[in-house]
């Protein structure tokens, strides 16, 4: 009986490699990712929160399996990260992005809101934070670099208008972010803060611009991980900043 399990399993496991080959789009290679991940355990662990609104936490400090099995099997999909105390990547094509929409606003204009906990490796180290993001990592996000955050407007970084006080280096420190970008009128708003969601004033921003001419048209969340580590990533369903906008 033991014998005729284990020949099952592995008849089953091969015909998932099978059926990976025959499909082209992303789509297909995603869910035979998530198939292969639920059949050998693969996953990070994630948790709900409430505070200050709802979301999901992944915690990438225990990650069980290969990277990219564990991200398929928590809704990412992967590439050129592997696992060590976190996510850890070594340049801008070190990636992972939502399988599905990650908005925290579910009608209207879009919104989208998370909290990042990571550390860099030198002064040369960046993390890309781009939400809403298309699936082909286009879309308004933050740069963040050593002692500050800029934000990204079509694939460039510049300042932030108001770019708030500098931070002490965050190379071979843990630092947390909180990140949110609002669609207003033809634009949007992208703002955040040093500190974790639950403790930040909601109505004060510690670095923002506001009328930031971009086009929005995705709904995903996406990391380009240069030289980093990321220790957890939530992704909120509700927005957090409340001045001059709309809950």
């Amino acid at each position: 009986m033991k014998f005729a399990k284990i020949f099952l399993f592995s008849v089953f496991t091969l015909s998932v490699f099978n059926c990976a080959e025959l499909f082209s789009s992303k789509e297909d290679k995603n869910d035979d990712q998530l198939i292969l991940a639920l059949l050998v355990g693969a996953n990070c662990p994630k948790t709900n929160v409430s505070t200050p609104t709802f979301g999901t936490k992944f915690d990438f400090t225990n990650c069980s399996g290969d990277a990219n099995l564990a991200l398929a099997g928590s809704g990412f999909q992967a590439n050129n990260v592997t696992l060590s105390g976190g996510l850890v990547g070594t340049s801008n094509n070190s990636t992972i992005i939502t399988n599905a929409s990650s908005l925290s606003n579910s009608g209207g204009n879009k919104k989208a809101s998370i909290e990042i906990v990571y550390q860099l490796n030198s002064a040369l180290s960046t993390i890309s934070a781009i939400l809403p993001s298309t699936t082909a990592f286009g879309g308004p996000g933050f740069f963040i670099r050593d002692t500050k955050a800029d934000k990204i407007v079509n694939g460039s970084s510049s300042a932030f208008g108001t770019a708030g006080t500098p931070w002490a280096s965050s190379v071979g420190q843990e630092k947390t972010l909180c990140l949110e970008i609002h669609e207003e009128g033809s634009g949007a708003h992208i703002f955040g803060w040093q500190g974790t969601c639950a403790t930040v004033d909601r109505s004060a921003y510690q670095f923002e611009e506001e009328n930031v001419v971009v086009i929005i048209s995705g709904d995903r969340v996406a990391l380009r991980i240069n030289g980093a580590t990321v220790k957890t990533l939530t992704i909120y369903n509700q927005s957090i900043g409340t001045a001059g906008s709309f809950l």
